[in-house]
């Protein structure tokens, strides 16, 4: 696929496209787009682009007191720390001490 057929692959990932539409405007068939390692690794890699910034932006408004916010942010602690070895060290930490 051509560079410019993966950015807007990617850029259907970041704007949380479902895969069949992105393959639509990227006028290719899905079969191509599930045949091809790089299509998608550049569609994860753009939505993951947006998870990023809608987290940066949950982080912003809790530290500035929006209740849903810290509602969210506190989700977002628990699901980042499920998986990790020190899980049992983090429970007992104030989650917002760090910021």
């Amino acid at each position: 696929m051509t560079e410019e057929t993966l950015q807007i692959i990617e850029d259907g990932g970041a704007a949380v496209m479902p895969i069949g539409e992105t393959c639509l405007i990227a006028e290719i068939a899905e079969a191509d787009y599930f045949g091809d390692d790089e299509a998608q690794k550049r569609y994860r890699k753009g939505l993951l682009k947006t998870r990023f910034a809608v987290r940066q932006a949950v982080v912003k408004l809790a530290k500035a007191g929006n209740p849903q916010a810290l509602k969210t942010y506190e989700e977002m602690l628990a699901e980042s720390t499920s998986d990790s070895p020190d899980k049992a060290k983090s429970d007992d930490k104030d989650p917002f001490a760090d910021l």
